[in-house]
C-alpha cells in the first residue's frame, strides 16, 4: 500500500469512528419513545439540577408599641379628689353650716348648684330646709374679693320677709366662707338691688354685705 493510500485509509477510519460515536450520542439524547418512566442516574444529572433547595426564614425583632401602651396608661381612670364645702341651711329660722363634698376644685357655679339643690339626704340633712327657690338661676363673678350674684326674678319673689332675710343669709354666708371672698353684692337681671341684713334693715342698692352682717342668724345646731 502506498503512503497516499494509507493516509486515506486512516482518515476514513477516523471519520467512521466519529460517525459511530455521533450516532450513539444522538440516540442517547433523543426523546424516548417508551411511555414508561426511566430513572436517570444521579451521576448524569448536572449539579445545579440535583442541588437541594433550601428556604431560609428570617424573624425580625418586634419593637414594643410604646404609643399603644402609653394610650392604655392614659385611659386608666384617675383618682377623683373632693373638697369640703360649707353650705348654710335653715333650722328653726336659724342658719347652720352643713359640710358636703364637691369635686375639687369647687367652683362658685358648683357651690350655687349644691345650695339650690337643698339640704343633703340622710342624717346630714335631718331637720334642715332652704328658703332659696329651686328655680333660682344666677351668674356669679368674683372680683377683688367681692362675689357678684346676678340672679333671675326668683331670688326673693314670693318669699315672706323672714325667708327673704334667710335666703340672702344662706347665699352670703355660703360664699363668704369660700377662700378669697369677703363680701357679696346682689342684682336681678343686671340691676343692683337692696337686700335685707341679718338685723332686718336693708342695704343700699349695690352696697356689699358681709359674713358679719348675718352672724345674728347663726345657730348652734347642737344647742
Amino acid at each position: 500500500m502506498t503512503k497516499k493510500a494509507q493516509i486515506l485509509t486512516n482518515q476514513f477510519g477516523r471519520r467512521s469512528r466519529f460517525a459511530v460515536s455521533l450516532l450513539v450520542f444522538i440516540s442517547s439524547c433523543g426523546v424516548p419513545t417508551s411511555s414508561e418512566f426511566v430513572q436517570i442516574s444521579d451521576v448524569n444529572i448536572p449539579f445545579e439540577l440535583n442541588a437541594t433547595t433550601t428556604t431560609t426564614t428570617s424573624t425580625l425583632p418586634v419593637e414594643p408599641d410604646t404609643k399603644r401602651s402609653g394610650s392604655n396608661s392614659q385611659n386608666a381612670p384617675s383618682e377623683i379628689v373632693n373638697e369640703t364645702v360649707d353650705l348654710y341651711f335653715i333650722i328653726a329660722n336659724r342658719l347652720v353650716a352643713t359640710k358636703i363634698q364637691i369635686v375639687s376644685p369647687a367652683t362658685t357655679t358648683q357651690v350655687l348648684a349644691a345650695l339650690v339643690a337643698g339640704p343633703p339626704s340622710g342624717d346630714a340633712g335631718s331637720g334642715l330646709r332652704s328658703a332659696i327657690a329651686t328655680s333660682l338661676q344666677a351668674n356669679i363673678d368674683v372680683t377683688k374679693g367681692i362675689v357678684l350674684i346676678d340672679a333671675n326674678n326668683f331670688l326673693l319673689a314670693g318669699l315672706s320677709p323672714i325667708d327673704q332675710r334667710l335666703a340672702i343669709a344662706q347665699l352670703v354666708l355660703t360664699f363668704t366662707s369660700r377662700p378669697g371672698i369677703g363680701q357679696a353684692k346682689f342684682s336681678v337681671n343686671g340691676v343692683s338691688i337692696a337686700v335685707p341684713r341679718g338685723r332686718g334693715d336693708l342695704s343700699k342698692p349695690g352696697d356689699p354685705v358681709s359674713y358679719d352682717d348675718y352672724i345674728s342668724l347663726l345657730a348652734d345646731r347642737n344647742g
